[in-house]
């Protein structure tokens, strides 16, 4: 029970379950099928010292299915032990697979970045009380995010190494994926070895994944943790790599995502741009009508109308930077936008300018640095 309470206690500081090969993310439904005895690569290499381990009763090994539960289509396969299980957790702290001799593995998301040299991008994020993050290297994340929580937590960091398999498998299917804007992306993977006041051992692999644009970074990482009793350790270990590095995708599935991704992001720009036109008519209107004795204030107004509107297509063109990881919001009337997620609450004026908050005491038309206009809280699309 002491040790179970250690382990629960070291993996519950991780958030909420997500990775982009997370087998059991909300939207699966799993399914299981054998497809016939596929047999382990050799990862030397990953470990330096630590020979292929023998299988000690785990079976054969199969290729379990994931299967998107919103269409139906198998997402991707992993060659996993016949006798290990995916399965769905019913809160954040259970594992996503499970197997004899104590195998546990969890997936958790880590932390979500973003950095830009913008001022105008700076400013936008100290308002909404969000703060900004340079990208780092993945071994001093570790040092400073990760060792400090699971120290307190009773486990001792005992090696780490990186595992170039598992970043390259990483960055193959992020290269599948539609982009709205081109960008600079790479990907690393370490191996970490803990161990626990009793000796327990624990595997975790951090993942992290930095894409960067002009001025902009958008960075996040993730892992998957594995428990198993002392015998089955070595071996779980190297079945959980060779699972991860050996994953089929479903090249019908990637397809269809992209489909419609790219569709939302269409319609986020025709949404944009009828907008913007309706705007333009608008204002072209009102200088029909007043043209004649309002010429000075119409100038004005149309210097003030061209600048917000270069501010407007300077905040959309950075909100593409960030489109990798968003969320669709709707306001009242239905009309939808994309922000990016990470954030609790948004708050929208009727530009379609929003400001993201974690706080749900924050209401920025009681904020005196932007209560000079009404701002409108939007719900965020399941």
């Amino acid at each position: 029970m002491k040790t179970t309470h250690f382990l629960l206690l070291a993996l519950s500081f991780l958030a909420a379950t997500g990775c982009n090969n997370d087998p059991s993310n909300d939207q699966y439904a799993m399914a299981e099928e054998g497809y016939g005895d596929t047999g382990y690569n050799d990862e030397r290499g990953m470990d330096a010292g630590t020979d292929q381990p023998t299988n000690n009763g785990g079976g054969n090994v199969t290729l379990h299915n994931v299967v998107d539960a919103k269409t139906g289509m198998v997402s991707y396969q992993m060659p996993l032990p016949a006798s290990w299980k995916i399965v769905t957790p019913q809160n954040p702290q259970d594992p996503q697979i499970v197997g004899p001799g104590g195998v546990k593995v969890f997936y958790r998301s880590g932390s979500t970045n973003t950095y830009s040299n913008d001022p105008n991008m700076q400013r936008s994020y100290q308002m909404a009380g969000q703060a900004m993050r340079r990208p780092m290297d993945i071994s001093a994340y570790l040092q400073q995010d990760l060792v400090p929580q699971m120290t307190g937590n009773g486990f001792q960091l005992m090696k780490q190494y990186p595992i170039p398999q598992v970043a390259e498998r990483n960055r193959a299917y992020s290269a599948k994926l539609f982009k709205v804007a081109p960008s600079r992306d790479q990907h690393f993977a370490l191996g970490t070895e803990w161990r626990n006041q009793e000796g327990k051992p624990l595997f975790m692999i951090v993942n992290m994944s930095v894409s960067q644009g002009q001025n902009d970074a958008f960075w996040y990482t993730n892992m998957q943790a594995l428990t198993a009793d002392q015998d089955q350790y070595e071996f779980a270990k190297r079945a959980l790599l060779n699972g991860i590095i050996n994953t089929q995708d479903n090249p019908q599935q990637i397809a269809a995502y992209n489909a419609s991704e790219q569709q939302k992001a269409n319609q986020s720009w025709s949404q944009h741009n009828t907008k913007m036109q309706q705007n333009q008519r608008n204002f072209d209107q009102q200088q029909a009508t007043h043209r004649s004795t309002w010429d000075a204030i119409n100038k004005a107004s149309m210097d003030g109308y061209n600048s917000r509107m270069e501010s407007m297509d300077h905040n959309q063109q950075q909100f593409t930077n960030y489109i990798k990881d968003e969320y669709t919001v709707a306001n009242p009337n239905g009309q939808q936008y994309q922000v990016e997620s990470g954030s609790n609450q948004y708050w929208m004026n009727n530009n379609g300018e929003y400001i993201p908050s974690n706080d749900v005491m924050y209401d920025p038309n009681a904020d005196n640095a932007v209560n000079n206009q009404t701002w409108q809280e939007v719900e965020i699309v399941p």
